[in-house]
């Protein structure tokens, strides 16, 4: 498996307790996404800024492989407060370098909401 080197390094974050919680924390988020829930566009940051409202948010960069029929996280997840997220996103979109990503406010059993970024969109999936 080739390994992916973006890392985040420009977001000020916390790593969580092992790679399992990573994989677990991206796969409920990446579940939420597949379930098909309404997605709604996101016109700006200012507009991100008013989704991500809580103090914490978890950010996975949004990379899958398979190994036959098993999906595989090939990303890293990790924990930053909402200002911090945006003020990246922003950076990002201004030099140009804007990966796929999940984000959703801190959860314990399931997120809300999950904001799906990548080159061509932004928006969210609101969970029922």
């Amino acid at each position: 498996m080739m390994k992916n080197h973006y890392t985040l390094q420009a977001l000020v974050r916390a790593e969580l307790a092992s790679r399992e919680e990573e994989q677990r924390v991206y796969f409920q988020m990446r579940d939420a996404v597949a379930a098909g829930a309404p997605f709604q566009p996101i016109a700006d940051m200012e507009a991100m800024a008013g989704v991500l409202q809580d103090d914490n948010c978890y950010v996975a960069h949004n990379v899958v492989t398979w190994k036959g029929r098993t999906a595989v996280f090939g990303g890293r997840t990790f924990r930053a407060t909402a200002a911090d997220v945006v003020a990246f996103l922003r950076g990002a979109m201004q030099a140009g370098d804007v990966r796929p990503l999940l984000i959703a406010p801190c959860f314990s059993a399931r997120p809300d909401r999950v904001v799906l970024v990548d080159e061509d969109q932004l928006g969210v999936y609101r969970v029922r």
